[in-house]
């Protein structure tokens, strides 16, 4: 389970580089604030995260949640 966070975590870094999303924006696409946003990006998901995220990505980006936990981005 930890690879696959620490996989989730980098893929969202990877997302929001790769479409060249500022932290701002990119936190406001999951609905969290950047302080959290920077802390999944340094491969820490806060307590206070939830599963919206992981829809909120989904949502906005073409992948899917199989996806996110993968090295596949």
């Amino acid at each position: 389970m930890e690879n696959e966070i620490k996989t989730f975590c980098n893929n969202v870094k990877k997302l929001r580089e790769i479409h060249k999303i500022s932290k701002q924006q990119m936190a406001k696409i999951l609905g969290i604030s950047v302080r959290t946003l920077t802390s999944i990006e340094n491969g820490i998901i806060p307590p206070r995260a939830s599963v919206d995220i992981i829809f909120n990505l989904c949502s906005y980006f073409p992948i899917t949640p199989n996806e996110l936990f993968a090295a596949l981005i």
